[in-house]
C-alpha cells in the first residue's frame, strides 16, 4: 500500500465518520440525490439498453412509440440502485424528466397515483449537484426560452415586473398564444392549459405556485383560486389525470424532444394483496398505455420470481408488449473480484478524502486485504457491503484493524483509542408501514396557507425528526415571533445544532425579500440563520437580492428550498403519525425509514452528516467517378453496390445531418471514404472541418497533393474544380507564438449567456468537466464537488461578461475571493475545497500556457465554417503540437462545447457543414470517460436540428462506445477481423435486414458494408481526388503560417514566370 498514509487511515477508519459509506440498501428516497459510490461498471447491459432507449427517444424519426424497460432479480439484485443510477444520468445530461414510484397495492386510480408521484419527483431539484431548480421550474425554463419565439422583454416583465394579477394574467395568455403560434406543428398537440400553468411558476410568488401544483395534481380548486391563475379549469374527472399525464408528455416531447422517464419499481409489492392478479393486471393495462407515446420510457423492477407468477393473468398482447422490444433483462447479482473491488474502495476513498486525507487509493482497498474481493466473489452487493459495515463497526468498537496480509506480524495493530465495547443487539424483523404510508402520500393533504401555520408546521415535523434518529438527538425548539430557534444536543448534552430558521417568502421585487434576510440575521445573532422558502431563491447574478444572498451565506447563513411535496408530506406525517403511533413497531419504523429526515430540505436544515442511516436497512483503389450525366444535387455517388449487375451507390445529402460513421482496420480504406464524401460536399458548397491526430489529413494544404497524376480526364478535371472552389485553412492549436497558426480556446464559448439557461448550465458543466479531467480530478468524491463549483463559477461569470472572453484568471480570482454571487449558487464553500481548488488552476495557467494564450485567433465555429468569402472553407486542425492525449481532448472538448454552442443558436434544416473526428474512439471510447465524451454524446443529439452533421472514423472499432449508434443514422464498415470489435458491432447487425458479421473480416481495401434504416448495401467505394499521405510536423507548421495569396500578386507572378 505504498504511498497511502496509514496512520492517519487507520485513525478514520475506526472513528464513528461517515458510517453510512458501507450502507447496503438504497431507498427510495435516496433517488433524487447524487450517488457518490455508484460503479458504473456493474449491470453494464441494463446500463447500456437504457442509454440506448434514451438516445432513440431524442432521436425522433426512429421513434414509433415508447418502450417498456423491465428488470428482473432477486432481492439484493440492485434494481433500485439502478433507478437512481437512472435518474441521475437523464437529468445530469438533460434528457428529460424522470418519475419515480413504488408500486402500491391499494389505489384504485391508477393514472391518479402515477400523477401524484409524478408532480411529486418533477418538484424534487432537477440536478442536485447544479442547484436547487426543480424539474417543474425547469421544464417551464425550457417552455419560455426557446429561441425568437418569447421575447426577452416579456421573459423579463413575467420573471421581475412589477404586476397586477390581470397584468400578469394577460402577459401569460399572450405568452402561451405566442408559443403555440409560432411553433406551428411541434407544438400543435400541447395543452394550452398546461402551457400556461407552468409559466404561472416563472413568477416569483409562492402562494401562486402553490396553486399551479394543486391544479398540476388534478386536485379541487376553489373558485378564487381559478379566478387568480386567469380563470383556469381545475381537472377534477376521474380520467383527467390520464390525461395529464400524457399532456406532459406530449409537452416534454415538444421541447428539445425530451424523454419523460417513468420508473416503478417494488413491482412485487402488490403481490401479498388481495386480488393481486387484477390490480397487476390494472397496472399494467395504464402502463402499457402510457408507453405509447414515443418519447415514454416506463422502467418496470420486479422480483423475478413474483412476475412470472403474475404475467400469467396478463393478455398475451400486453405481455408481448412489456417483454419484447427490449427483451426482459435479469440482473446479475453476484459481482466478480474487480467490482467487489471498485466497490470497496470507492467508499473507502471517500471516507479518507471527506477527512482531508489525500489516500490515492488506486486499487488499494486498505485497511482491507488484498484477497478480500477474492474470497467475497459471488456474493451480492447487498451481502459485501453488510460484511465490509461489520467489519468497520468492529473496529470502531475494539480500536483493531480488519487482518492485513501486507501488515508485519510483529508490529502489532496500528495504535488508535479503544472505547468500551458496547454489545450490539440483534435486529428484530418488524412489520413494514412502507405501503400504508406510500399509499397514505397519495391522498389529498392541503399544506397551510398561512406563513405563520407553515412555520408552526416545520417545528413541529422538526422536533419529531428526533423520533427518527431513536433520541440519539434532543431537539429543543422555542418560536420567537415570525422564527424558529432550533436547539439540538446530542446523548453527551454537547450542542449539534443552534440556528434560526426564517420563512422567507416574499418577493424579490421591491426589496421585501431582503428585508426578510436582514431581519433573519439580525434575529439569529450569533446562531446559524437559515432562511426557508418554498419556490426557488432569486439566482440571477446580476441583481442586488443574489449578491446579498451570497454575502448571506458568506456570514454563515443557510437558504434551504422546501417544496411544495416536502410541505405535503410534512402534513401527511402529522396525521399519519396520530393513526399509527400506537402501534407496535411503529417507532422502529420510524427509526429505520427516516421519512422526515431523508427529505432533502430536512437534511439541508439539520446536517447531521455523520448521523446515518439505520444499518439494516490510407486511400482505396475504386472505380472512377462517372460524370457523364447531369448528376442529382442533392445525392452523392460515393461508389458502386456490388453483384451480378453493379450500379451507383448514391446518398442523399440530407443523409448526412444525421451522422455517419465509417469503421475498419488499417488498410481498409475508410479515411478514403470519408473524405471522398467530404469532397463531394465541397463541391456542392459546404464547409467541413476536419480534426487531423496523424498528419495526413493536412495533405490538402499540399500543392503537390493537387498534382498527382490521373488516369481519367474526367477526374482531373474533377479535382481542379474543387481546388479553384475551396479555401484550406490550417490551424496548429498549442504550438508557440511565431509559429504555425495557433487556435486558441477559451475557458467556455462566447455568447454562452445568449443560450437559453438548460443549455447554459450544461455547457457550463461540460466546460467544467474538461478543465477538471485536464486536472486530474476523477469523477467522484470531493473533486467531483470542486467541477460543480467551477461549473457554477463559470456559468455566473458568463452572464456578468457578456461579450467577453472568460479567461482562467477570471476563474481564479471569482472562486479564489469567495464571491457571494458564487456563494450564493453553491451554498458555503468549504476552504479545504476551494483551496486545492485555486492552486490547481494556478499550476494549469503556468504549466499549459500554450493551450490558454490569448494571441492568435480565438477558436469560433462560425468562422471555422466562413461563408464569408466565394469560397468553400476547408477547415484542418492539426492536434500534433497540442502534445499529451489528455491536452487534446481538453482542447477537442473545447471544440465540441463551441459547435454545439453553434449549433443552439444556428438551426437549420439544411446540412450547412460536416466535421470528421479521425481516430474517434480517443474522443468516445467504450471503457474511459474523457473530457471529450459527454459533450460529443450531447453534440450527436443535438446537431441534427442544426444541419450539423458528425462524421466519426476509427480504424479500432472495438474501442468505440456504441451506446449512441441510434444518433447515427449511416454507418460504412469496411474490413474488420479483430473478435472483439465484431462482438461489439452484432447488436447493431442485428438490427439489419441482413447479417453481415460473418463478411466484415474477408473484406478488400475499399469494400463496405452500407447500413442505413435496416437496409444493407455492399459497396466498393470511390477514392477520394486528394490521396492522403502523412505531412512532417515542421512541414505542417510551415502549411499552417502560409499567408493568404493575393491574386494580383499571383497574376504579376504568373506573367514573369512565363518570360
Amino acid at each position: 500500500m505504498t504511498g497511502i498514509p496509514q496512520k492517519e487511515c487507520s485513525k478514520i477508519f475506526c472513528a464513528r465518520v461517515k458510517e453510512e459509506i458501507f450502507h447496503s440498501i438504497t431507498h427510495h428516497n435516496q433517488i433524487w440525490q447524487p450517488d457518490p459510490y455508484d460503479v458504473e461498471n456493474i449491470h453494464q447491459e441494463s446500463r447500456d439498453c437504457f442509454a440506448r432507449l434514451l438516445n432513440r427517444i431524442s432521436n425522433a424519426e426512429q421513434t414509433d412509440s415508447g418502450r417498456i424497460m423491465l428488470l428482473l432479480g432477486d432481492s439484493g439484485a440492485g434494481k433500485t440502485h439502478l433507478m437512481r443510477a437512472f435518474r441521475n444520468q437523464t437529468h445530469e445530461k438533460g434528457l428529460g424528466y424522470f418519475a419515480y414510484m413504488q408500486m402500491t397495492s391499494s389505489v384504485s386510480n391508477y393514472a391518479s397515483y402515477v400523477l401524484h408521484y409524478t408532480i411529486d419527483s418533477l418538484d424534487k431539484p432537477y440536478c442536485a449537484i447544479s442547484g436547487n431548480m426543480t424539474g417543474l421550474v425547469h421544464l417551464s425554463n425550457a417552455l419560455i426560452e426557446r429561441r425568437q419565439v418569447v421575447s426577452q422583454n416579456d421573459i423579463d416583465q413575467l420573471r421581475n415586473g412589477d404586476l397586477s394579477r390581470d397584468e400578469l394574467n394577460d402577459l401569460i395568455h399572450k405568452i402561451a398564444d405566442d408559443i403555440l403560434n409560432k411553433q406551428g406543428e411541434r407544438f400543435r398537440s400541447v395543452d394550452l392549459d398546461l402551457i400556461r400553468a407552468l409559466l404561472y411558476l416563472q413568477h416569483d410568488e409562492p402562494a401562486t405556485h402553490a396553486r399551479i401544483r394543486k391544479y398540476l395534481r388534478c386536485e379541487n380548486m376553489s373558485e378564487y383560486d381559478c379566478k387568480l391563475l386567469g380563470n383556469i379549469t381545475p381537472r377534477i374527472q376521474e380520467d383527467d389525470p390520464d390525461r395529464l399525464l400524457q399532456a406532459l408528455a406530449q409537452l416534454m416531447r415538444a421541447i428539445n424532444t425530451g424523454a419523460f422517464v417513468i420508473c416503478l419499481d417494488q413491482l412485487e409489492d402488490i403481490y401479498p394483496a388481495e386480488d393481486a392478479g387484477i390490480k397487476f393486471r390494472r397496472a399494467m393495462e395504464k402502463i402499457t398505455k402510457l408507453a405509447e407515446i414515443p418519447n415514454v420510457l416506463v422502467v418496470v423492477a420486479c422480483l423475478d420470481d413474483i412476475y412470472s407468477l403474475l404475467k400469467s393473468t396478463l393478455p398475451e398482447t400486453q405481455k408481448d408488449r412489456i417483454e419484447k422490444d427490449p427483451d426482459p433483462i435479469i440482473l446479475r447479482v453476484k459481482r466478480s473480484e474487480a467490482e467487489i473491488r471498485k466497490l470497496i474502495g470507492i467508499r473507502l476513498q471517500d471516507l479518507y478524502d471527506s477527512q482531508g486525507v489525500d489516500s490515492n487509493l488506486d486499487d488499494s482497498i486498505f485497511p482491507f486485504g488484498g484477497e478480500i474481493p477474492a474470497s467475497q466473489v459471488g456474493k451480492s452487493t447487498r451481502q459485501i457491503l453488510d460484511w465490509c459495515r461489520q467489519q468497520r463497526e468492529q473496529s470502531i468498537l475494539t480500536g483493531v484493524l480488519p487482518p492485513h496480509p501486507d501488515q508485519d506480524p510483529g508490529s502489532g495493530p496500528v495504535p488508535v483509542p479503544v472505547p468500551v465495547p458496547v454489545p450490539v443487539p440483534v435486529p428484530v424483523p418488524v412489520p413494514s408501514f412502507d405501503q400504508s404510508w406510500n399509499d397514505y402520500l397519495v391522498g389529498s393533504h392541503p399544506v397551510p396557507e398561512s406563513e405563520n401555520e407553515m412555520l408552526q408546521l416545520l417545528g413541529r415535523m422538526l422536533g419529531h425528526c428526533a423520533t427518527e434518529f431513536g433520541h440519539s438527538l434532543e431537539c429543543n425548539i422555542v418560536q420567537r415571533e415570525d422564527f424558529l430557534d432550533l436547539d439540538i444536543r446530542n446523548t453527551a448534552e454537547n450542542p449539534v445544532i443552534a440556528s434560526t430558521i426564517g420563512l422567507c417568502q416574499k418577493s424579490s421585487r421591491g426589496g421585501t425579500l431582503a428585508k426578510q434576510i436582514d431581519k433573519l440575521q439580525t434575529m439569529a445573532g450569533k446562531r446559524t440563520a437559515i432562511a426557508i422558502r418554498s419556490v426557488e431563491f432569486p439566482d440571477n447574478p446580476k441583481s442586488k437580492i443574489a449578491l446579498q444572498l451570497g454575502e448571506f451565506i458568506a456570514n454563515g447563513g443557510k437558504k434551504v428550498l422546501v417544496s411544495d411535496a416536502d410541505w405535503r408530506t410534512m402534513v401527511a406525517m402529522q396525521s399519519f403519525r396520530e393513526q399509527h403511533a400506537q402501534q407496535p413497531h411503529f417507532t422502529r419504523w420510524l427509526q429505520d425509514k427516516r421519512p422526515l429526515h431523508s427529505l432533502p430540505s430536512f437534511q439541508k436544515i439539520l446536517d447531521l452528516t455523520d448521523i446515518s442511516p439505520s444499518p439494516d436497512g490510407s486511400g482505396s483503389q475504386g472505380d472512377p467517378i462517372d460524370i457523364d450525366k447531369d448528376p442529382d444535387p442533392s445525392r452523392l455517388k460515393i461508389g458502386v453496390i456490388q453483384g451480378y449487375q453493379s450500379s451507383p451507390y448514391e446518398v442523399d445529402i440530407s443523409q448526412f445531418a444525421r451522422h455517419a460513421a465509417f469503421l475498419g482496420g488499417s488498410g481498409s480504406g475508410k479515411t478514403t471514404l470519408a473524405l471522398n464524401i467530404i469532397e463531394q460536399l465541397l463541391l456542392q458548397g459546404i464547409p467541413a472541418i476536419l480534426l487531423d491526430r496523424k498528419g495526413d489529413l493536412c495533405s490538402y494544404a499540399k500543392d503537390e497533393a493537387w498534382r498527382t497524376p490521373a488516369l481519367d480526364p474526367a477526374r482531373t478535371q474533377m479535382c481542379k474544380t474543387l481546388r479553384d472552389k475551396i479555401e484550406v485553412i490550417v490551424y496548429t492549436p498549442g504550438s508557440i507564438e511565431g509559429q504555425g497558426r495557433p487556435l486558441n480556446i477559451p475557458i467556455v464559448p462566447k455568447g454562452l449567456e445568449n443560450l437559453s439557461s438548460g443549455e447554459c448550465e450544461q455547457l457550463a458543466n461540460h466546460a467544467a468537466f474538461s478543465l477538471g479531467r485536464i486536472m486530474g480530478y476523477k469523477d467522484q468524491g470531493l473533486d467531483k464537488t470542486r467541477i460543480v463549483i467551477l461549473g457554477k463559477a463559470i456559468s455566473i461569470l458568463s452572464q456578468l461578461n457578456k461579450g467577453h472572453t472568460l479567461t482562467i484568471n477570471n476563474l481564479l480570482d471569482f472562486i479564489d475571493k469567495d464571491d457571494p454571487l458564487l456563494l450564493n449558487a453553491i451554498g458555503k464553500l468549504d476552504p479545504k475545497l476551494s483551496k486545492k481548488l485555486v492552486q490547481d488552476l494556478q499550476t494549469l495557467a503556468l504549466g499549459h500556457k500554450n493551450l490558454f494564450s490569448q494571441s492568435g485567433e480565438l477558436l469560433n465555429t462560425e468562422n471555422l465554417f466562413d461563408r464569408s468569402s466565394d469560397k468553400t472553407r476547408l477547415t484542418i486542425i492539426s492536434t500534433n503540437n497540442l502534445g499529451s492525449n489528455d491536452n487534446i481532448l481538453f482542447w477537442v472538448s473545447q471544440l465540441l462545447l463551441d459547435i454545439g454552442r453553434f449549433a443552439a443558436k444556428s438551426p437549420s434544416e439544411k446540412l450547412q457543414g460536416v466535421i470528421l473526428f479521425d481516430e474517434a474512439d480517443l474522443y468516445l471510447p467504450a471503457q474511459s470517460k474523457p473530457a471529450t465524451k459527454e459533450p460529443l454524446e450531447n453534440l450527436l443529439r443535438r446537431a441534427r436540428s442544426a444541419g450539423i452533421g458528425l462524421m466519426l472514423a476509427t480504424q479500432s472499432p472495438g474501442d468505440l462506445d456504441y451506446r449512441c449508434r441510434d444518433q447515427i443514422s449511416t454507418w460504412f464498415i469496411g474490413r474488420i477481423k479483430e473478435k472483439t470489435a465484431l462482438d461489439k458491432l452484432k447488436p447493431m447487425l442485428s438490427e439489419a435486414k441482413t447479417d453481415v458479421s460473418s463478411k466484415l473480416a474477408g473484406q478488400t481495401t475499399g469494400e463496405f458494408y452500407a447500413i442505413h434504416n435496416g437496409e444493407v448495401s455492399n459497396i466498393k467505394a470511390d477514392r477520394s481526388l486528394v490521396q492522403a499521405e502523412q505531412v512532417p510536423a515542421h512541414e505542417i507548421l510551415k502549411l499552417a503560417g502560409k499567408k493568404k495569396e493575393n491574386p494580383i500578386s499571383s497574376f504579376i507572378h504568373n506573367i514573369f514566370a512565363t518570360l
